[in-house]
């Protein structure tokens, strides 16, 4: 899985870059052009005697991070004491709206350090959990997973207008929320004992030198549904509660 999103993150994007424009009163970043892509359900093979059911363990996507000049991501980073971008991953479950976490990703790789170019990463990817596979290894290892978790996705699709955004730079506003660095591999989050519901993501301009955003977060127009999911009976598995033994 790993070595997959490694050469995703690899791809190239289009050379559509967004602009800066500077007033007395403003900066704002306009014509921000994000997408989700490359929708995958990872799934899990379970029955306490042997693998003999599927069920989903989580689901994993690409979000396209915003494309700006070199000069600009300079003029945020110098001026505006900006050196990354946060985003919001949100569950939607009806009227009810829940936030999963955040994940920075920053204009300059820290492995790199100041001396290389500036190049804010291309892509992000994300990996929403079931509650029973979420906390750790082992848990994805029982056979029969912990909470009876039984679900299966059978549909899911990015759905939401292909538009452009546009984000102001606005005054600093604390966030002290643990946010997690962007890695080659996905950022995980718990979406609960069921995921059927919709998943926004949300993007805001973020010092993370001194924990604050410059604005408000703004939520992108394209965001993932899971539209169905149904349980699977696994014979083996009924009564059985690994988490508790």
């Amino acid at each position: 899985m790993k070595a997959t999103f490694f050469a995703l993150l690899l791809v190239i994007s289009c050379d559509r870059k967004a602009q800066i424009t500077k007033d007395s009163f403003a900066v704002k970043v306009s014509g921000i052009e994000m997408d989700l892509s490359q929708v995958n359900e990872v799934v899990w093979w379970i029955g306490a005697k042997k693998k003999e059911e599927k069920v989903t363990q989580s689901v994993t996507f690409l979000v396209s991070m915003p494309k700006l000049k070199e000069e600009d991501l300079e003029y945020l980073m110098k001026e505006k004491r900006i050196d990354s971008w946060l985003v919001r991953v949100i569950q939607v479950k009806g009227s009810k709206s829940q936030d999963l976490g955040s994940l920075i990703t920053p204009f300059v790789p820290a492995q790199h350090g100041r001396s290389s170019s500036t190049a804010a990463s291309a892509h992000a990817a994300v990996k929403i959990f079931y509650a029973a596979a979420y906390a750790s290894e082992r848990m994805r290892a029982f056979k029969c997973p912990a909470f009876s978790h039984d679900k299966r996705i059978t549909s899911m699709s990015v759905k939401g207008e292909d538009k452009p955004i546009d984000l102001t730079i606005g005054a600093a506003i604390s966030y002290r929320e643990k946010a997690q660095q962007v890695q080659l591999s996905p950022s995980a989050f718990n979406g609960g004992h069921s995921l059927q519901g919709e998943f926004h993501l949300a993007i805001a301009a973020y010092d993370s030198k001194r924990q604050v955003l410059l604005g408000d977060f703004i939520r992108l127009p394209r965001y993932l549904e899971i539209e169905r999911e149904e349980s699977v009976y696994v014979a083996s598995c009924q009564g059985v509660h690994p988490e508790t033994d």
